[in-house]
């Protein structure tokens, strides 16, 4: 039986109210390249913009496996979401350490 890949959950939380705005990914290593990452980030802005004005909040980017629930964040502003170099510099430390969580569950299977 294989079981299916639920992917990466991207999400933006205004962390001063219950707004956010998400995006899947069933292989978040897309979002190593900057540009990409960048572009994914200001898509999440957009559409929390869209619903709430976000200029001076605090805002919570989230990724979660979805596929264990193995989730990290990281508090931001929105002018480090917007800056490009920021932005995927921030998504790439949430890959690498939800990716360091799914490694050590597959190396580490008896719990030591």
């Amino acid at each position: 039986m294989k079981d299916e890949n639920k992917g990466y959950l991207l999400e933006l939380i205004n962390t001063n109210g219950e707004e956010k705005s998400q995006k899947i990914f069933l292989n978040p290593k897309i979002l190593y390249i900057p540009e990409v990452a960048t572009k994914e980030v200001s898509f999440l802005v957009n559409e929390l913009q869209s619903q709430v004005s976000i200029d001076l909040q605090e805002l919570t980017l989230v990724l979660t496996n979805k596929n264990n629930g193995v989730s990290v964040d990281k508090d931001s502003f929105l002018a480090d979401l917007l800056d490009a170099d920021m932005s995927s510099l921030m998504v790439k430390d949430l890959i690498n350490i939800v990716r360091g969580y799914d490694m050590d569950e597959e190396t580490n299977v008896c719990g030591w």
